[in-house]
């Protein structure tokens, strides 16, 4: 986990205590529309427990069945949730969170500042695992919890009666309130959490429900099945908000039988991503294009398990071998080449210039250089060829996007074989976490808007660094930039902008693309909102006309 205390200074304009005040009950309709909402998943959920998932999917469903202090609006601001309003304190280090009249858990449990409480001391115990835990790291003692240096009992938090929740943090942290809107920091029903243990959030009769949706039995997701639905729920604190019964949701990770099934009415949103569907369809009057905070990029193994993916020269040459304009034409014609790991469109500096764009990288494609790079990494290592594996998931349009790599490289790379490994989402998701690879396509969805949302992932020993980067001088810069500098936004930023430069001067990852979504989205379908940082996609306020 991370060494050192996170302070950022974040460009979010985050809701003070005025606001969160001013802003309660959405007064919206008590009247629910009588047409459910038929919705797809590319990929199955992996788990309803907030403290493990860690994936969009499985978030999607937490994140509509469960409800933290704020919540995200379709402008990116922390809008007050579970809590009606908050007193921050002058040096910004104490954050009293009022919690709501009359809150409930959906199964009639009143739900009070002591599930908070429980909930956070879970996140950042060693024994939870929690690959999320490190964004309670501006929490007091959180980062020293996660890495086994203290109790759990000392972490920043109180309850000092059932509606008075009361945090500590370690340094001033200005965009804590839209931390608090990620499903980490939910609060959890310590009685349901005890009674099923290891199986809590297994299963979705597994769980116990705060947000404006919630499952029944009959129509329940066991673990694996592919088709499920949620329905209003009537214990949630702003339930007149809610316009739709119930949302019916499948599995499907094929796009083109996702386009089918939008064609035939049968679901309402389909994406047009795979090149085909794009080019035949981007004039469509239904076309919608998802910006999104998400970053594939390509992950080397140098954690010495592979000698050849540890020398820089074969790294680099990846890299100089990977013509990102013509993959994304080939693969996802709808987003943009990458020019580094924080994605375009998500942060600002303190000048107001696109943080992306400031901190730019110049990955480009060589092949003469990447052969001479090739070549010297080899004989460095005392090879004349290589075999090695990438691993993907085994959808189809990760099946072509690693089609494009392996005939692309080996072309330009004399003496490579390069074997494909496509596997399920969450074999994948586990394989890079045990390091069970050479090299993996990745993607990462930002949780805020800030950059450190990505270039904290790399951090040595962090919980994310599943390639093991050892980068020197990455990590003065990421530490420079959340406490030397923290207060500095010139240097704050700067400090970023050499992070990512570290990672480009390494050949540590290969960015690949910055990822837009274009949709079909059935026109009569509104008020779904959209985050392209956190919570994919918000259902609270959704209905058909």
């Amino acid at each position: 986990m991370k060494t050192w205390k996170k302070v950022t200074l974040g460009t979010v304009a985050l809701g003070s205590a005025a606001l969160l005040a001013a802003c309660g009950n959405s007064g919206s309709s008590s009247s629910s529309s009588s047409k459910d909402i038929q919705w797809n998943l590319t990929s199955p959920i992996q788990t309803l427990d907030s403290s493990l998932a860690t994936d969009t999917y499985s978030n999607i469903i937490i994140g509509n069945t469960n409800a933290g202090l704020t919540r995200v609006d379709k402008d990116g601001k922390a809008q007050p949730e579970l809590a009606k309003s908050v007193d921050v304190s002058k040096d910004g280090l104490t954050y009293t969170f009022h919690l709501r009249d009359g809150l409930k858990w959906s199964n009639g449990d009143a739900l009070t500042a002591k599930d908070f409480v429980y909930s956070w001391q879970r996140a950042v115990d060693p024994a939870t695992a929690s690959e999320y835990g490190y964004l309670l790291g501006p929490v007091k003692n959180a980062n020293e919890i996660n890495g086994g240096k203290a109790d759990k009992s000392t972490l920043g938090v109180k309850a000092t009666d059932d509606k008075t929740f009361v945090v500590t943090l370690a340094q001033p942290t200005p965009y804590f309130e839209f931390l608090t809107a990620n499903s980490v920091y939910y609060p959890l029903n310590q009685k349901v959490v005890e009674k099923y243990g290891k199986q809590y959030g297994t299963s979705s009769e597994k769980m116990v429900y705060s947000g404006p949706y919630k499952f029944e039995k009959s129509k329940g997701w066991n673990g694996s099945n592919q088709t499920f639905s949620i329905v209003k729920n009537d214990d949630y604190w702003d339930k007149s908000a809610v316009k739709t019964k119930e949302i019916d949701f499948q599995v499907v990770q094929d796009p083109k039988t996702s386009f089918n099934l939008y064609k035939q009415g049968k679901i309402v949103q389909a994406s047009i991503g795979d090149p085909d569907l794009f080019k035949a369809n981007k004039n469509n009057k239904d076309v919608v294009s998802l910006d999104e905070a998400t970053t594939a990029y390509i992950q080397y193994n140098q954690s010495g398990k592979n000698k050849a993916l540890a020398n820089k020269n074969i790294r680099e040459a990846f890299n100089l071998a990977t013509d990102r304009q013509q993959y994304v034409d080939t693969v996802t014609p709808a987003s943009n080449p990458a020019t580094g790991l924080t994605p375009a469109g998500m942060a600002k500096t303190n000048t107001g210039e696109d943080f992306a764009k400031y901190a730019a990288q110049p990955y480009k494609y060589d092949a003469t250089a990447a052969k001479a790079t090739w070549a010297k990494g080899l004989s460095e290592i005392g090879e004349t060829k290589l075999t090695l594996t990438l691993t993907t998931d085994d959808t189809s349009a990760s099946k072509d996007s690693a089609t494009f790599l392996k005939q692309a490289w080996e072309k330009q790379l004399p003496g490579l074989t390069l074997n494909i490994k496509s596997v399920p989402f969450k074999q994948r998701l586990n394989d890079s976490t045990t390091g069970n690879f050479d090299m993996v396509i990745s993607l990462w969805g930002g949780d805020y808007a800030e950059p450190s949302t990505f270039l904290d992932l790399f951090v040595k020993d962090g919980p994310n660094n599943n390639g093991k980067i050892n980068n020197v001088t990455y990590d003065k810069a990421i530490k420079a930039a959340e406490v030397t500098d923290a207060l500095d936004p010139e240097k704050h930023f700067a400090d970023y902008k050499a992070a990512e430069e570290a990672l480009y001067t390494e050949s540590n990852l290969n960015p690949l693309y910055f990822r837009t979504t274009p949709v079909l989205r059935n026109p009569n379908l509104k008020d779904v909102r959209f985050g392209s940082t956190g919570l994919m996609y918000d259902f609270k306020t959704a209905y058909l006309k």
